[in-house]
């Protein structure tokens, strides 16, 4: 039988409820109700945590893979989880260690890589034959606004340091507080308002200049 949600029901906040002292106690009960809980965890925690590594991750399937990796040393490390922070910034925490590992690993990968094919690089290549793929030379009237501004936001929000991507999402997004967001990616409650204030510097001067590119020649107001 699965396990079912606390007080509240579907309406109430997932976080909140895993986060309860009572679903951490069935979460350490051991047995048959230890995994039920451990499984209505996953359940109601996955999405949100798979969001917050696809910040950092381009690829689906390696979020995917880490968000993985961080379920299982959720498992394997809740018999020694004391609680002195709440459940889901712990995870958070093992996450964001998890997604540094990947993003290192690709980095030694991309290193290997261009190091075994250095020999090889040619000098062929004649840079004054490139040609733009499309030329810019529709009528003005005919170029269109690419985006709405939640595109536009997006993009913007993509386009964040890694550092300043993860503060924006734990503090904006998700909505920890701000030593919450400094316990889960180990940084200082200080260093979390520097990054989060230059976060939502960058979105808003991205998205201004996005704007302001999209103006048509001619039809700005004056």
């Amino acid at each position: 039988m699965e396990t079912k949600p606390l007080q509240g029901g579907e309406r109430s906040d997932p976080f909140a409820e895993v986060n309860a002292p009572e679903f951490l106690a069935r979460l350490l009960a051991g047995g048959r109700e230890s995994q039920r809980t451990f499984g209505w965890l996953v359940k109601v925690t996955h999405d949100r945590f798979l969001a917050f590594a696809r910040r950092s991750l381009s690829s689906l399937e390696e979020s995917r893979e880490v968000v993985q990796e961080m379920y299982l040393a959720v498992h394997k490390g809740l018999p020694k989880f004391e609680g002195k922070s709440k459940l889901t910034t712990w995870m958070y925490s093992l996450l964001h260690h998890k997604i540094c590992d990947c993003i290192a690993e690709k980095e030694r990968s991309r290193e290997e890589m261009v190091e075994s094919h250095e020999a090889q690089l040619s000098t062929e290549t004649n840079v004054d034959s490139w040609q733009p793929l499309t030329a810019w030379d529709a009528p003005a009237d005919r170029v269109l606004v690419r985006a709405s501004l939640e595109t536009k936001i997006s993009e913007a929000v993509s386009a964040l340091p890694v550092a300043a991507r993860e503060v924006y999402h734990l503090r904006d997004v998700e909505g920890l507080s701000g030593d919450e967001a400094a316990e889960a990616l180990g940084l200082s409650s200080a260093n979390v308002r520097v990054q989060l204030h230059r976060a939502r510097r960058l979105i808003v001067e991205h998205v201004q200049e996005s704007l302001r590119s999209d103006v048509i020649p001619g039809k700005a107001t004056r």
